[in-house]
This record gives C-alpha cells, structure tokens and sequence, in this order.
C-alpha cells in the first residue's frame, strides 16, 4: 500500500469541494467514490472569462504561450464540425485574475472558418472578438467536466500539491447559425476559481 505522507482529516477536507459539486461521492463504511467518469451539461447562458473576471473586481489578462497551426487531431475533426484534413489553430492560454493564474485552456479553432485569429485577439477576450466584430452570436456550450489530480507543470503552474483535486472540462461552443466556434480543455485552478454557470 502506498503512503502520502497526509492525515485522513486532510485528504477529507481536499476531496469536500469534489463531493459538494456532485463529483465524488461518500458511502458509509466502504469510502469516497467518482460518482461518475464524467459529467457532461448542456450550458445555455454563456459569460467569458474577461466579463466574469470584471465583474468579481479582478483585473483579467491572458498569456498566450502556444499559437501554432496543426491538421486536426482525427478525434477532433467531428466535434468541430470541419473536413478530417483542414488545419486548426492550436492554442494555449494561461488567464489570470489580478495576476493570479486561474485557468489554463488549450483550444483546437478551425482556421478556415476564422481565418483572422491572432495573438492580438487572443491576449483579450475571444468571445468579444467573435460577438463585436465578426457579428456572430455565442450561443451555447457543452461542458463534459472530470475531477483529476494535477500534473507536476499544472501543479507548479497554479501553486498546488500534486495532491490538491482539481477540476477539468472539455468544453465545446456553438454560435446561433449551428457553427461550432471551437474545443477547449480547460483546467481549472480550483481553489481559487470554480466552474460557474446559469442553467435555465
């Protein structure tokens, strides 16, 4: 048997945000369980993390620490709704609340269906970027959310122990016309910032 080196009280009190959110859950006299692999929700009412931020009274920024150009991974290609051999735009961002890390998102975005994107648009908002100046209308999301353990980098990134549980979604967007906007994994520093959204 493995030690950790941690007290049960401990290891409790890191798993209770997981058990609150209906990720794990506790069973009398056999211990703490994933309730499910996953859990995917359809999110009808959208705020990007540029709004949200502002309206807790942190100052948001984002850093762009990949943007490349890639064919599209073959599991990919049918969620994003594009041929199995057009190019995406690879990015990874890391966005920050009053320079505290919160999320680190990596986003797979067709490159034929927005040809414009750049690193100008990315350190802002991209939902801005989509809604005032392409004119198009975000109109939901689907949201597949997983409880996991960091990596070291994630670990090390956020301020955490590899022990700290944290929260990953695999989110896909939608516009108004039935587009898909793109595919993003974001990784959530939990104990500072959670997943929230309205359900109607």
């Amino acid at each position: 048997m493995i030690g950790y080196g941690v007290s049960r009280v401990t290891v409790r009190k890191a798993l209770d945000p997981l058990v609150a959110q209906g990720m794990l859950q506790r069973v009398a006299g056999a211990g703490t369980f994933v309730k499910n692999t996953f859990v995917k929700e359809h999110v009808p009412i959208l705020r990007g993390f540029t709004d949200e931020i502002t309206e807790m009274g942190m100052q948001p920024t984002s850093k762009v620490i990949t943007f490349e150009l890639m064919k599209v991974p073959d599991r990919l290609y049918r969620t994003l709704g594009i041929g199995k051999d057009e190019m995406v735009y690879y990015i990874q961002r890391i966005r920050y609340a009053d320079g505290v890390p919160f999320v680190l998102e990596t986003t797979h975005m067709s490159v034929r269906l927005y040809p414009d994107m750049s690193l100008k648009i990315l350190n802002g908002s991209k939902y801005h970027y989509v809604e005032d100046t392409l004119g198009l209308k975000i109109a939901y999301s689907e949201h597949t959310v997983t409880p996991l353990l960091p990596s070291e980098e994630i670990a090390e990134l956020f301020g955490l122990s590899p022990r700290q549980p944290i929260i990953r979604a695999a989110n896909t967007t939608f516009l108004e016309n039935g587009q898909v906007l793109d595919y993003t994994e974001l990784t959530y520093n939990s104990p500072k910032y959670q997943l929230r959204y309205i359900k109607q």
